[in-house]
């Protein structure tokens, strides 16, 4: 195969050519001469010729190689492949220009044509792809990549996700020295910093070792799913699950869970469970009388003045109807029990505006204290009997379990 020599300068102008480039492009030296040598390159290879050259000219004395298609007289394309090396003051660039055969093309057209698909292929998923070597840098990323992650193109892995967040940083460290041990990583949940939410979205990374023809270990795929939506969505469906759509308390079933797992806490200097059980006095007839619309209005205007009244640490669930609970954890006595049942009870006094009209609202609450392990049921028909014991006396008053009256008046 011809072998043409010419020489260009650091801007890619051609300064000398041989006459050999007759006879493998059909082009004489003097039409060539001045001219910069990009504009013979095919349009489909001008990014490749124009990396390769960048890559050589700000390395003087190295040897940098590129193949691609050059025009010929004639308008034709000619696969070449050259070798170029500048010359240690970077004025000169030498340049050596052979053709390549039929079958290194088919070889060269056949890997460009896989990788431009592989390419396409990787920007096309919806989850966010990279490749990084041992050595953490970063070989390849897709566009899905960047979008999720809100940055630019990066060298490292590291700086990729530099907007992680502080608490997730050993997490990642874990994976890629997992994963470059040759563990498989899956489905790590890391979070990322979103400065247009100012929020964290919430990622999942999943690791695979890539190895070499001696199956030593050369680096990982990394694939990045955002799932920020499907796990907002998660937590609305738990919360739905789990509260009163009219009161925003708990439901029965979320506040029995609640006082099960405070009964079997032991991570507290203060041991001791109360539980306050809440009965409206003379419900039905606001909803007999003004309608079931004034009534819901009521139920959560009560639900308001409950958590007003509640410590930090309570928790308020409507067991159904005009009934509600609150548990309250940490409770060191039963005359602290009580002191928190009369702050609830003062909090349900006075009138509620339910529309057109205002109600008069009062309680019969019933308390409930232990500090031993008990069944929960067993604690709450204790304090369902003291609030029955406090509706058979006079209206809005206290009573402790195991009282024969109320404890306040």
């Amino acid at each position: 195969m011809v072998g043409v020599n010419m020489t260009r300068n650091e801007m890619g102008v051609i300064i000398s050519v041989a006459e050999s480039l007759i006879d493998l492009l059909g082009w004489r030296p003097d039409q060539l001469l001045g001219c910069k040598s990009h504009q013979f390159v095919h349009p489909e290879d001008q990014a490749s010729a124009i990396a390769a050259w960048v890559s050589m000219v700000t390395t003087p004395g190295t040897t940098g190689y590129w193949r691609g298609r050059y025009q010929r007289a004639d308008g034709n394309w000619q696969w070449v492949e050259t070798t170029n090396r500048l010359d240690p003051d970077g004025l000169v660039v030498y340049t050596s220009m052979t053709g390549v055969t039929v079958e290194e093309v088919s070889i060269e057209e056949e890997l460009r044509t896989r990788t431009q698909m592989l390419s396409r292929l990787s920007d096309a998923l919806p989850v966010g792809l990279f490749e990084i070597d041992t050595a953490r840098r970063i070989k390849f990323t897709n566009d899905r990549l960047h979008l999720i992650v809100g940055l630019p193109p990066a060298a490292t892995i590291g700086a990729q996700l530099m907007n992680l967040a502080d608490e997730d940083q050993l997490s990642l460290e874990a994976a890629l020295s997992a994963v470059l041990a040759d563990h498989l990583v899956d489905d790590i949940e890391i979070r990322l910093h979103d400065a247009s939410r100012s929020s964290h979205r919430i990622c999942l990374l999943s690791l695979r070792a890539l190895t070499d023809g001696a199956g030593a270990v050369s680096g990982a795929i990394g694939l990045l799913s955002d799932v920020t939506d499907r796990v907002q969505l998660r937590r609305e469906l738990e919360i739905r699950a789990s509260v009163d759509q009219l009161t925003s308390c708990l439901n029965r079933a979320a506040i029995l869970e609640r006082l099960g797992t405070a009964l079997t806490q032991d991570d507290s200097a203060v041991r001791g469970t109360a539980v306050v059980y809440i009965d409206l006095d003379r419900f039905k007839p606001v909803n007999d009388l003004v309608g079931h619309a004034a009534g819901d209005r009521l139920l959560a205007a009560v639900a308001d003045r409950l958590r007003l009244a509640a410590r930090d640490r309570d928790h308020i669930g409507r067991m159904g109807g005009d009934e509600f609970l609150v548990v309250c954890p940490e409770v060191e006595d039963a005359t602290s029990a009580v002191v928190i049942g009369e702050r609830f009870s003062s909090f349900l006094r006075g009138t509620v505006d339910v529309g057109p009209h205002e109600v008069d609202l009062s309680a019969s609450i019933g308390v409930a204290w232990t500090s031993e392990l008990v069944d929960g049921d067993l604690l709450i028909a204790q304090a369902d009997a003291a609030m029955y014991q406090s509706k058979r006396g006079a209206i809005s008053k206290v009573t402790l379990y195991g009282t024969r009256e109320p404890a306040c008046r």
